[in-house]
This record gives C-alpha cells, structure tokens and sequence, in this order.
C-alpha cells in the first residue's frame, strides 16, 4: 500500500458504483513492525501488530475504522479493526470518496459512536455518467448500517455532520451550498438551497445563520439559543454590536464554538471589520465559556467526547494560555500557561500534543486535567487511540529519526503500527 494517493473530496467521475453495505469480516492482525523509534507518551513498546490502513484511521466505539487502498485509483474500503488487530467488517466505496466522520445521534451521554462514511452513486435520471454523493452511518464495531444512504451535495466539510461540493480543487476555500444531515435519524436538518447559512454541527447540535438570526438548534429543530439571547461581554460597553461565527475548529468535532463581535453595521461591513472581542461557547446551551482577546484569533480541537481545548489570549490579558473545556461543565476544567510559539497539534485518545514550531517537538498534556506529561514529547504523536489503549502510530524510519536516512521514502510508504499505552 505504498505510495497511494487518496482523494479527500467525492468528485464525480465516470464509474459510479452501486450502494453497498459492510460485509463482515475475519481477518487475521498482520505482523507487527520491527521499527518504531522514539515513542511518545503515553506510548510504549514493542508494537503489537500492523495495521491494515492506508490513510490515518479514527478510533470509534471498540475499533479504529480507516481507509484502506491496494492501488492508485482502485477501489477503496473502509475497515473496521478491533483493539487486537482482527478486520471484523468491510465497505468497499467509490475510490474519490475517502472522507467520513465519527459522530453520535445525541450528547456524548446520549448513544453510542457511529462513523458516517460517503460514496458516489449511479443517477441514471440524470444521465449516464451521472452520479449522486450519499452518505450513511454505520456501527464502528461490526459494520451495520444505521441510516441512509441520504443524499447529500458533496463530501464532509465539518465542522460535524455538514457537506458541501468542493468546485474545480480539493483545495478550493469556497464550496457551493452546504447541508446538515440529522445525526440522529440521517435526514436533512439543513439545506442552504432553502435559505440561511449552516456552520457547525455536533451531535446532532446545529449552529445557523436563519431568519436574520445566528441560532443553534436541538435534533428536533427546536431552539436551544439564539444571538439575542447573549448577554453581551462588559469589556463591549454599551456600544451597539453584532456577533457573528468565528474561527472554525482544526478538527472535525467540537462541542464548543467561537463567535467574534464586532461593530454593529451591514452584513458586508461586518464581514470586513476587525473584531472587537472572541467569545468561546458551550454549541447547546449557549453559554459562554471564555471571554478573548480580539488580536489573537483562538485556535480549537476538539473530540467526540466533548472536549474542546482552546489556544488564546484572556481579554484584558497579554499572555497566550490554553484551557481545557467540557461538554458537561459550565466553565474551564482546567487552565495552562502557554509556551512561546506552541500550537495545537492534535488531541488524541487522552493527550494533547502540542509543537513550538514546524519540526521541533511541543508537549504532551492530560486532556482531563491538563497535566503536562511530557516536555518536550518524543517522535510523533500517535494518529488514533482507544480508551486503555492500544493507539495507532504511523511507525517511522530510525534512520530518519536519526536524521541519517539518504533515501527517498516519505510516510506513506511506513506502516501504522498499534502500540499498548501506559
């Protein structure tokens, strides 16, 4: 499975396939890899077997469910995996169709993890190349569909259960009209073609723009919250404001999001004027979190546990720090002077890791408690990781952690490797 490109988008080609559901499998854990390197924390050695996967995987339920290619532009399927390396189910899908998500239909105390995967399908009403993006959800550990296929108008482009179409790049920064899915039942929860804006979802959560209103809404489509219902920040005085949807997460899930406020004016005004403060909130009730300051725009990861942890400046505040919040507390959990330079690199099983700059290791931190763990971290940080372990870690070369390494291998030619954890 070296060297594979995979697509990120659903592109519409000439050889749609048929819908198709996971088919149960039995297959054996591959051999594990003889060479790690350096292993991060909480990771320890040896490795315990290879995993089958040609792109990074997720953990979901009991089982890391990932992507897997045996050749350039062949068919992909997407395997489920156990925690000892067994395959237990497949779906084989159109290979422009890599993107699929982890979710739950309600709370992270309401139902379990279902990962919702996408695929490209015949529309012979509409001509004889023509093709329709779907998307369904499926149970992590043995495959079973959920709901759909329902119909969507191009792949995952978060955060949450929201999809649009991707013109002309994969790289593209604009898409064309964006739709929700329910993450409870798979219908539409939002279209943009019948008017608003959708922004975020997260478990089955909605944030709107709809009838001249920034609003949040249950899986009924019932109203949790809407802008004017916020109390408006003391540091804004009693200037008129308006508040709109900030910086977007860096991952795919968050339980929390961030509205920047600014002056009061038109639509357009308000899209090019500076803002005057960043508030992070909880998606479902509303309330705010953290108050921020307006010249350093908050970074967020979050998890499919409802942890979120935010990179930003305290208003009133010079120094940058990182919290820690929870789906289930009404403030931060935890707080953290941030280092000179650190960003947020990825939030996995239990960990933050964090890096000071591109190439140079930052610090593993308790996601629970922000406890630093690690400083500086070793290697690379792991890539997917199940409660107790094991995690998957794309398994480096130790000549080229050594920096002694004089051929032409990159990662995706090394082997995701499970490790146990500590």
């Amino acid at each position: 499975m070296a060297g594979l490109l995979l697509l990120t988008a659903c592109g519409l080609g000439p050889y749609p396939t048929g819908p198709t559901d996971a088919e149960p499998r039995n297959d054996p854990a591959a051999p594990p890899p003889t060479t790690l390197g350096a292993l991060p924390y909480p990771l320890e050695g040896p490795a315990l077997w290879t995993a089958p996967f040609s792109a990074e995987p997720k953990a979901a339920g009991a089982s890391f469910v990932g992507v897997a290619q045996e050749r350039t532009g062949g068919p992909i399927r997407f395997l489920g995996v156990d925690r000892e390396g067994v395959t237990r189910w497949a779906a084989e899908r159109d290979p422009s169709c890599t993107g699929f998500t982890v979710a739950r239909p309600g709370t992270e105390d309401d139902g379990s993890e279902f990962v919702v995967l996408l695929d490209r399908v015949a529309d012979p009403d509409a001509g004889v190349f023509a093709a329709v993006t779907t998307a369904s959800a499926h149970d992590p550990d043995t495959g079973e569909r959920l709901w759909g296929p329902t119909e969507v108008p191009g792949t995952l482009v978060g955060p949450g259960l929201v999809f649009a179409a991707l013109p002309g790049s994969v790289m593209s920064d604009e898409t064309g009209p964006k739709a929700a899915l329910s993450a409870l039942t798979g219908e539409v929860a939002a279209d943009e073609r019948d008017g608003g804006t959708v922004l975020h979802e997260h478990h089955g959560a909605l944030l709107l723009h709809r009838d001249g209103a920034l609003r949040a809404v249950g899986p009924e489509d019932e109203d949790l919250w809407t802008h004017t219902g916020l109390e408006v920040p003391a540091e804004l005085g009693n200037e008129p404001v308006a508040v709109g949807y900030g910086p977007r997460p860096a991952s795919d899930s968050s339980a929390a999001v961030v509205l920047e406020w600014t002056e009061q004016g038109t639509a357009e005004e308000a899209a090019e004027a500076d803002p005057l403060l960043y508030t992070v909130h909880d998606l479902r009730s509303g309330e705010r979190l953290l108050t921020l300051d307006p010249d350093h725009q908050p970074r967020l990861l979050g998890d499919s546990q409802g942890r979120t942890v935010v990179l930003g400046v305290p208003a009133g505040e010079g120094e940058p720090a990182l919290f820690g919040l929870s789906a289930s507390d009404p403030g931060p959990v935890w707080e953290l002077p941030a280092l000179p330079g650190e960003r947020l690199s990825g939030l996995v099983g239990d960990t933050l890791y964090t890096r000071v700059s591109e190439g140079e290791p930052g610090r593993a931190i308790e996601a629970d408690t922000g406890q630093v763990a690690a400083d500086p971290v070793t290697g690379r940080a792991p890539v997917a990781a199940l409660p107790g372990g094991p995690a998957i870690l794309r398994a480096p070369d130790s000549d080229a952690e050594a920096g002694t390494r004089t051929d032409t291998r990159t990662d995706a030619d090394t082997p995701f490797a499970a490790l146990p954890v500590s």
